[in-house]
């Protein structure tokens, strides 16, 4: 595939991600690394502006959670390809902070957690997903391992639940709540659970969970950049 580096080609690249095309969006980095492209104009330009339009779609009720889930796939398999090339450079992706992420224990539910990751990641937060089905003790090591600026806990049952207050007061215990917002989300998760177990925010989407992260650490984008 023989390209040329410019809007058109960030557009496609967009494209494939807002689609869900992942043969496509493979195709389009690697040939576009081929072609000299700046990785972390692909990932900002491209994959960035392509999983932002399919949160914000999501939001509006135009796209629902399985298109959504198939683009955050997309956007992930393509960003991982740029990243290993950014890491070769040297350079630094641009990052407004670091969040470790993962679905608490007793859920083995991974889908929600990976598009909030993927949407976060493209919206500039370097962003450590550790998975499912997380204790304690391995919330916290990751914290402490990656110098978190956030950390965020996902759920898509009830029972569950009280494992994110255990997960927040063990950080209070051990001196470290005051130096990382806690987000939380999923379909249990209510304004008034948040704020019972000591929360600083709920995402109730991939979009909102950005902007409630902007609020907490203070980044300010230019309108129209969440």
């Amino acid at each position: 595939m023989a390209i040329e580096i410019n809007d058109e080609y960030f557009e496609k690249l967009a494209q494939a991600v807002i689609d869900g095309e992942e043969e496509e969006c493979v195709e389009l980095v690697n040939a576009g690394l081929e072609a000299g492209v700046d990785p972390l104009e692909a990932v900002e330009k491209g994959l960035g502006r392509g999983i932002g339009k399919v949160g914000e779609d999501f939001g509006a009720g135009i796209i629902f959670l399985p298109e959504l889930a198939m683009a955050a796939d997309v956007m992930k398999q393509g960003t991982a390809i740029l990243d290993e090339r950014i890491k070769a450079s040297g350079a630094d992706r641009l990052s407004h902070g670091k969040v470790v992420i993962g679905t608490i224990k007793g859920d083995i539910h991974d889908i929600g957690k990976s598009v909030v990751a993927a949407v976060l990641q493209a919206n500039g937060y370097d962003v450590i997903d550790i998975g499912i089905d997380i204790d304690v003790d391995t919330f916290l090591d990751a914290v402490k391992e990656h110098d978190a600026d956030a950390l965020g806990m996902s759920t898509l049952l009830t029972l569950p639940l009280m494992e994110m207050e255990k997960v927040i007061q063990r950080m209070q215990e051990t001196g470290m709540r005051d130096n990382v917002k806690v987000i939380v989300g999923g379909c249990p998760v209510t304004q008034e659970f948040a704020d019972e177990i000591g929360a600083d925010a709920v995402g109730f989407d991939a979009q909102d969970a950005v902007l409630k992260l902007d609020g907490l650490l203070g980044i300010n984008r230019p309108c129209g950049d969440a």
